[in-house]
């Protein structure tokens, strides 16, 4: 059991030598093995949240701690965004298809976003892997839609419109599903969502006209996005030291720059790094040199992690900014591995989620590889090149209707490019009991992170 944790992102585990209608009879086995019933029932969940949290943030940096826990004690929302070790545990113990597929392992509504494509498109998928492994489909959509419900929750939303809304999420999910089992191989790996095409790809669904507020919000987003660069980061984040260098601004704890020794390690991983990138992006990394490297703390779920910003200077005077993000072991295991196990875990976790996310994103971050320093493994991207997202808590309740179809119909399409997945099109065939079902689930486990939350914030406030 301890080597399938290990093995838990082998790829061989979706290479199944049969044919697609062979794989969509499977999962039409797998149905009467377990059930749509079954799948919705929600198994309650015993254990001590705050013992579990404690034990993943015995690994992160301790005085970003009081920062992170402030950051999640922000609302029900935002503490389930920065514990999914929580979930994960809980949904081993809950009835699964166990059907192998690549999952993003974290697709709440906020880890979806605006990218930019190497012809510079803007497009919009699931934007945070660090949690992606070949897990169960019902994973990602049981998070997304309690995710749905808590964010909606905040909003104020009306209860019964939130019911809808998490039997439509999961309905757009199975018709997503059944359009891309039509289309060919190719079509599939090719497909990307195009920023211009959203609105039209939800028309496709048959579900209504886009509102006037979704409309503005994308136009506001096209804008942004052209200003989202290293240059303007630099000219936020940037300043002139005593030396009349360009370095980063330090705002400690979040933001400080490194030890000498930390420094090398960081300097050390980014050569190692460049041996991992592409060869004409190693090639063009050929034109730059570091000018200045800082720790820079990001999100919620990733606050207390090791993160840096790499500042590089071309032979013109442009920049580049690069994020060195610390690849986490899984947390979907982490808890239950011993110790030498999680630390084997984490040196091949860089490689991991830089793999998913070639996987399940249209395409990726040309710069986007992996390394390892300091006996910890890390993956590098771009720093917010073109990167935006969508402010949930400012969209009025059509519009969010609408971002969350987007959200089912983009993870659909993610699991689509896994080769088991005419498994999951037999599977969910005339399964409409799903939608109320997996809503009832999801209802059923936002009342568990409310029990979760009360707990946590009972413990800080002792």
């Amino acid at each position: 059991m301890d080597q399938q944790r290990l093995d838990i992102f082998d790829l061989k585990r979706i290479k199944i030598n049969k044919s697609k209608a062979e794989l969509e009879q499977a999962g039409k086995q797998l149905q009467k093995e377990v059930s749509s019933e079954e799948l919705s029932t929600f198994v309650p969940v015993h254990r001590d949240p705050v013992a579990a949290i404690e034990q993943t943030e015995a690994k992160m940096i301790p005085e970003l701690l009081p920062l992170r826990h402030q950051r999640m004690l922000a609302s029900r929302f935002a503490f389930f965004r920065g514990t999914a070790e929580l979930m994960e545990q809980d949904l081993k113990r809950q009835h699964q298809s166990n059907m192998p597929i690549v999952i993003c392992g974290d697709a709440h509504v906020n880890n979806f976003g605006f990218y930019a494509s190497p012809e510079r498109k803007l497009l919009f998928g699931l934007n945070d892997f660090d949690e992606a492994r070949i897990g169960n489909w019902e994973s990602d959509l049981k998070r997304l839609l309690v995710s749905i419900e808590l964010a909606g929750e905040e909003n104020g939303f009306d209860k019964d419109d939130l019911h809808k809304l998490l039997e439509l999420t999961t309905k757009t999910y199975r018709h997503a599903i059944k359009n891309a089992n039509k289309l060919p191989l190719s079509a599939v790996f090719y497909y990307s969502f195009e920023i211009h095409d959203m609105i039209d790809n939800i028309h496709k669904l048959g579900d209504g006209e886009a509102p006037e507020q979704m409309e503005k919000v994308l136009q506001n987003i096209i804008k942004k996005s052209q200003h989202s660069n290293s240059e303007e980061i630099i000219r936020k984040m940037g300043t002139i030291n005593d030396r009349g260098q360009l370095i980063f601004r330090d705002n400690p704890p979040r933001a400080k720059h490194l030890s000498d020794e930390e420094h090398q390690a960081v300097v050390d991983g980014y050569e190692q790094y460049r041996e991992n990138v592409r060869q004409d992006i190693k090639v063009y990394l050929a034109n730059f040199h570091i000018t200045d490297i800082i720790r820079y703390s990001v999100g919620v779920g990733s606050f207390g992690t090791r993160c840096f910003l790499i500042l590089l200077t071309g032979i013109d005077g442009s920049h580049l900014v690069l994020q060195v993000k610390e690849a986490m072991p899984l947390r979907y295991n982490l808890l239950s591995l011993k110790v030498q196990q999680a630390i084997d875990n984490g040196l091949i976790a860089g490689r991991r989620i830089v793999t998913a996310q070639r996987v399940l994103q249209s395409t990726s971050d040309p710069f986007l590889a992996s390394t390892k320093f300091g006996d910890r493994s890390y993956y590098v991207r771009q720093f917010r090149d073109m990167k935006e997202s969508i402010k949930i808590d400012k969209l009025d309740f059509d519009s969010y209707q609408l971002y969350c179809q987007t959200c089912a119909f983009c993870l659909a399409m993610s699991h689509a490019q896994s080769p088991t997945s005419p498994m999951l099109r037999g599977y969910l065939r005339h399964q409409k009991l799903l939608d109320e079902g997996l809503t009832d689930w999801a209802l059923r486990y936002t009342d568990q992170v409310d029990r979760d939350y009360q707990a946590f914030k009972k413990h800080i406030e002792k």
